[in-house]
């Protein structure tokens, strides 16, 4: 696994910046940021899986690209629904995060991230950051 970093680190980041940061700065710049650790914290998680997987000699290389090792995973379980859920979530999360966006009531309580596709606000956001901490226990399950 990468040296020092970890997906459950990642999520104890987010959850600070969603209960302290954007408590007293809410900006767009913040939810983008909370946005790009859950990324994160879901990229970690699975290449930890996939290193699982390669040790088990069922993955010869670990895909370069992110999106090619949630595809990856998903070939190696291949009738999880789940695993197909949590790869159309990330997805999503980079649509977000890559899509151009404008900035909506900042510094104000009803501050959001607002995108082609969708809105994002406080609230989706903590939606967010609990689908993700799921998504990553149970990625972490499928070690054991």
């Amino acid at each position: 696994m990468m040296e020092g970093k970890s997906a459950k680190e990642e999520l104890k980041r987010v959850d600070h910046l969603i209960f302290v940061t954007l408590k007293y700065t809410r900006t767009v710049d913040i939810i983008r940021n909370v946005i790009e650790r859950l990324i994160s914290a879901m990229d970690y998680q699975v290449i930890e899986l996939l290193e699982y997987y390669q040790e088990k000699g069922k993955v010869e290389q670990m895909p370069k690209v992110s999106l090619v090792r949630f595809r990856k995973v998903e070939e190696l379980i291949p009738k999880d629904k789940i695993i197909k859920d949590i790869v159309d979530f990330y997805h999503n999360l980079r649509q977000i995060l890559n899509s151009n966006y404008k900035k909506k009531e900042e510094f104000r309580k009803n501050v959001a991230l607002v995108t082609p596709k969708e809105e994002v606000d406080i609230d989706k956001l903590k939606e967010y950051a609990d689908i993700t901490k799921k998504y990553i226990y149970y990625l972490e399950e499928q070690i054991k």
